[in-house]
């Protein structure tokens, strides 16, 4: 179905790809609405994807931060074994 186009069913009444959809808009309300089964998925797919890209983005972003974090903390429990031993070393002279 093109914008502007015209659906191949005769009426959008008679069309068994006419379905309640229960919608969310821009400001957060819902509401039920009778909708192409074709229309939600060429308005809706584009909104999942970008929605699916944003949450690898931020995995990929969470990733990051715990290896930094468990990279410094395998460097901070090796400098506290080292400093450890330093001062028991040089608490027994």
């Amino acid at each position: 179905m093109k914008p502007k186009g015209k659906c191949f069913c005769r009426k959008c009444e008679d069309c068994h790809w006419l379905w309640d959809w229960d919608m969310t808009n821009d400001e957060g309300l819902r509401s039920v609405k009778k909708r192409c089964l074709f229309q939600v998925l060429g308005e809706e797919i584009p909104k999942i994807r970008g929605s699916i890209d944003g949450c690898q983005g931020a995995t990929n972003e969470t990733r990051n931060h715990v290896l930094r974090f468990g990279k410094a903390c395998a460097e901070s429990f090796s400098l506290i074994m080292d400093n450890t031993k330093k001062m028991i070393t040089h608490a027994d002279s």
